[in-house]
């Protein structure tokens, strides 16, 4: 008897322990697109690369995403989410691999009731996403995405940071402490070093008008070797709803630091917008935004004046914000963009939208060629870059099932020679289950 106890609590203390789950929810979601592409190289005569990408290409594609959360005891909460993005026919390590998308640990009332830390993998997203939303940018596939083939980056729905997140409410005002790990170098196989992002960011909602306020400072530390990147971003945004249906918003923001070791960042962007909503049963919608991003002139050696993107996340464009993005490409810098929009509900499931945008250079480009992910394209000294009309349908076929469909049209403006002012074409289907 006596040796039958001794094993029986040797047997306990050799057992794993199991945090106490008080809750588990499992969710996902589906979503297959089919895409179509024409013309991205703006040049339709072009017989030259025969069945390139940049001339007429379509594709299938598949996100699959599976998500567990688990609410722990004393206020201990766990999230994973796994994710397979893939070009279908694209049997690479990276079409196939299951990649941890979310990985973070919540603690609520951590050594004090107002403060909630997040710890490990996590989405980060602040205001309208214009400098926090995307490390790499919605213009740029990850590298462990399976869409790295695909001419459609912004499909990718990869977008967390491996970060320390911090956030106290005080309810009305929410304080958000963040530190993120955008690159890790092993300073024992080379001279350069990490990046990472620091940031503060303030949030107030006043109890008229729906209205809200946002301060934020975000810092960018991202020093290699002979060249250096530290940028400071200081920002404002905010919003408000004075009547019934109207809502009106603003952003500001200015980037200051180094660009490099002998030039400094002195860079701007503004939004300016607005909408209205009918009260009817058609829910009939319009807006119009106006967004500025600075850009460098043509031989500039003083202050770098380009709006950095960093890891924003906007869409200006189904095509445009593709082919003409990063850092003074036309559309998120070195950037006027008017956009005017709506959308109509003609049945209960189903939602229209349309948009038209206008791309001027805040800073002509220098006659020759620019480059962008598809092809080089000649242009001249000129700021008209373009405009966009892109049209958008939304069909709810169920509770759980979302069919949609966009089309997208890009106009090149008379900054681009006769070798490259064809129009570009974009078809996106998708059909998406959640659960």
């Amino acid at each position: 008897m006596k040796k039958l106890i001794i094993l029986a609590a040797a047997l306990m203390l050799a057992m794993p322990a199991f945090a106490a789950v008080q809750n588990v929810k499992v969710s996902g979601d589906i979503t297959t697109y089919g895409v179509l592409q024409s013309n991205l190289d703006l040049d339709a005569d072009d017989t030259t690369d025969g069945q390139s990408i940049s001339e007429d290409d379509g594709f299938f594609a598949t996100i699959t995403r599976l998500r567990i959360d688990a609410d722990l005891t004393d206020n201990v909460a766990a999230t994973i989410r796994v994710v397979n993005e893939r070009e279908w026919d694209a049997a690479t390590t990276a079409t196939t691999d299951i990649d941890v998308d979310l990985a973070n640990i919540t603690l609520k009332e951590m050594f004090y009731s107002p403060l909630t830390m997040i710890i490990g993998r996590q989405d980060l997203a602040y205001g309208s996403k214009l400098v926090v939303g995307d490390p790499n940018t919605n213009a740029a596939v990850p590298l462990d995405s399976g869409l790295s083939g695909a001419q459609a980056p912004f499909l990718s729905k990869m977008k967390a940071f491996d970060a320390i997140r911090g956030i106290l409410d005080y309810d009305p005002l929410t304080i958000d402490l963040v530190y993120a790990k955008i690159d890790e170098v092993r300073e024992s196989t080379s001279n350069f070093e990490d990046t990472d992002l620091l940031g503060l960011n303030l949030a107030y909602k006043f109890a008229d008008y729906d209205a809200e306020a946002e301060g934020y400072v975000f810092y960018v530390d991202g020093d290699q070797n002979s060249s250096s990147e530290d940028i400071a971003v200081f920002g404002l945004r905010g919003s408000l709803v004075p009547v019934d249906g109207l809502t009106l918003g603003a952003e500001v923001a200015w980037q200051t630091g180094d660009r490099t070791i002998t030039r400094d960042q002195d860079a701007f962007a503004a939004t300016v917008e607005g909408s209205y909503v009918w009260n009817n049963e058609y829910e009939p919608t319009i807006k119009l935004c106006y967004d500025y991003r600075s850009g460098e002139e043509s031989g500039n050696s003083g202050d770098y004046e380009a709006w950095d993107p960093l890891y924003e996340d906007q869409t200006k464009g189904l095509i445009a914000d593709y082919l003409f993005g990063g850092a003074n490409g036309g559309v998120s810098s070195n950037a006027s963009i008017i956009n005017l929009g709506g959308s109509i509900k003609p049945m209960e499931d189903l939602t229209l939208t349309v948009d038209w945008f206008n791309y001027t250079l805040d800073e002509k480009f220098a006659a020759g060629s620019i480059s962008s992910p598809v092809a080089s394209y000649s242009v001249k000294n000129d700021d008209n870059l373009g405009d966009e009309i892109d049209l958008g349908l939304i069909y709810d076929y169920s509770e759980d099932v979302v069919i949609g469909l966009q089309a997208g049209w890009f106009l090149p403006g008379d900054l681009f020679t006769s070798a490259n002012d064809d129009d570009a074409m974009e078809v996106i289907g998708s059909i998406a289950v959640s659960f």
